[in-house]
């Protein structure tokens, strides 16, 4: 008996076969279709409106990680690499906006749910990628072993049907060998692309707790008002050295952002605000008309 008969047996069972990934999640679809909007509003220094574009990106409740199948996981883990993009375009739009609070904590969320992503697929993924690196080896050796009667077999002109379905049995482990290497790199890539994303936030997570500690160490050492908040922004908006510290526009009015989030109703940062966005302070209230003597 040929070697090449007993191939069937090594061919893996059609339910065992991994499903293509479903098509993009639409929140994929509408952070791409709102990044180029945002982008622009930031650009034109509207950052609250950025930031609000941004959150309404945000699901109102996280998505839960189907772990039934393959396929469940794969379309999981692209809705949460999708999720960690809108939570990090809401990071970007919040830092500018001032809300520096709202900031670590989308940042954290985005860590959260990529670490929650990468730890429901790396057992399950790892074990498949085993699977089809042996199931590819092994064909690969059936193949390495007929290598001589393939090459007569392909030679031939006419085949007598046994030769064949000879023939057809050593295309079929030619294919499993190829689709074998291609589920390899498929699921490998998304132990790859999970793992990295577990890392990507980090550094989002650590600029905001710095900042953060940064702006409570200089409150706290505010000698006029220790510990206050309001008296700080007083102090700080009233001298002109720390807006000029901010550099350019943007970094100016960021900052001011950041003020008017501790202090809402201090006037004097948002007259600042409107100088440095518009060039010219608020139009003042118009007085009420006197009444004419009688």
């Amino acid at each position: 008996m040929r070697t090449l008969a007993l191939l069937p047996t090594l061919l893996v069972p059609a339910a065992l076969v991994a499903q293509a990934p479903a098509p993009a999640a639409s929140l994929g679809d509408r952070v791409k279709a709102e990044r180029p909007i945002v982008e622009k509003l930031m650009a034109d220094l509207k950052y609250p409106e950025a930031q609000k574009r941004a959150e309404a990106l945000l699901p109102a409740e996280k998505p839960v990680f189907d772990k039934k199948d393959n396929q469940t996981m794969v379309q999981s883990a692209g809705l949460f690499m999708d999720l960690g993009q809108a939570y990090r375009l809401a990071v970007e739009t919040a830092d500018a906006a001032g809300a520096w609070e709202k900031a670590l904590e989308y940042a954290k969320a985005a860590k959260a749910i990529s670490a929650e992503s990468y730890t429901s697929i790396k057992e399950p993924f790892t074990k498949t990628v085993a699977y089809y690196t042996q199931s590819g080896a092994r064909a690969k050796q059936v193949l390495d072993e007929n290598a001589d009667r393939i090459k007569e077999l392909k030679a031939k002109t006419n085949l007598d049907p046994g030769e064949r379905q000879e023939l057809d049995l050593a295309l079929g482990v030619e294919k499993e060998v190829v689709e074998s290497a291609k589920w390899v790199k498929f699921f490998q890539t998304y132990i790859d692309v999970t793992q990295r994303e577990t890392e990507a936030y980090d550094p989002l997570v650590k600029v905001m707790e710095e900042k953060l500690k940064s702006e409570a160490d200089q409150v706290e050492e505010y000698k006029a008002g220790k510990g206050d908040k309001l008296k700080w922004v007083e102090a700080v908006v009233s001298t002109p050295a720390y807006l000029e510290a901010q550099g350019d526009k943007a970094g100016k009015v960021r900052w001011l952002y950041r003020l008017s989030v501790l202090d809402p109703e201090n006037k004097k940062v948002q007259k600042q605000l409107d100088l440095q966005i518009s060039g010219k302070p608020a139009a003042a209230p118009a007085k009420p008309a006197k009444g004419k003597k009688g």
